[in-house]
C-alpha cells in the first residue's frame, strides 16, 4: 500500500474524523479574554475571532494530518516540540502567558494537558515559518523546569 492510498483509506478518514471531534469539544472550552494576551504570527491571544480562526485551523491540521503528525527521524540538532520558555523568549512575552498560549493551542489540536506542542502544529496554527521558527529555536534551549 502506497503512503497515498494509506492517507486515503477508510481507518485514515475515520482517525481524522475522531481528531476533528475531539478538537471541537476540547476547543469549545475556550474563553475570550478581555484583552490580547499576546500577538503571536497573525494571531490575537484570545480574542472571539483568533478563538474561531484556531478552531478551524485545528480542523484543517487534523484533515492535513489524518494519522497524526509524520515523526522523521532528524539528526540535524533541530527540535520537534516547542516549551512555554521558548514561547515566551521568541515572543517577548511573560512566561504565564507562553503557557496560555500553548494551553490553548492544545485545545485548539484536541489534545490532554500532558501534550505536547509540536513546532510543526505551533507554526502550521498560527501562520509562521516553520524554517525560521525552527532556527530561532536552536538558539533558546529548553527549560524543562518550568511546569
Amino acid at each position: 500500500m502506497t503512503e497515498e492510498e494509506l492517507l486515503n483509506s477508510p481507518f485514515a478518514l475515520e482517525q481524522a474524523e475522531k481528531s476533528k471531534k475531539k478538537a471541537l469539544k476540547t476547543a469549545a472550552k475556550l474563553k475570550p479574554s478581555k484583552k490580547v494576551w499576546a500577538v503571536i504570527g497573525d494571531l490575537e491571544y484570545l480574542t472571539p475571532k483568533t478563538i474561531a480562526i484556531l478552531i478551524q485551523r485545528g480542523q484543517e491540521f487534523h484533515d492535513k494530518n489524518r494519522l497524526g503528525e509524520p515523526r522523521p527521524c532528524r539528526h540535524d540538532g533541530w527540535q520537534f516540540v516547542i516549551h512555554s520558555n521558548q514561547v515566551a523568549v521568541l515572543f517577548e512575552i511573560h512566561i504565564r502567558t507562553a503557557q496560555d498560549v500553548l494551553r490553548a493551542l492544545r485545545k485548539a489540536l484536541g489534545k490532554a494537558k500532558s501534550n505536547y506542542i509540536t513546532v510543526k502544529e505551533f507554526c502550521e496554527l498560527n501562520h509562521l515559518p516553520e524554517d525560521e521558527t525552527r532556527e530561532a529555536l536552536k538558539r533558546i534551549k529548553p527549560d524543562f523546569r518550568i511546569k
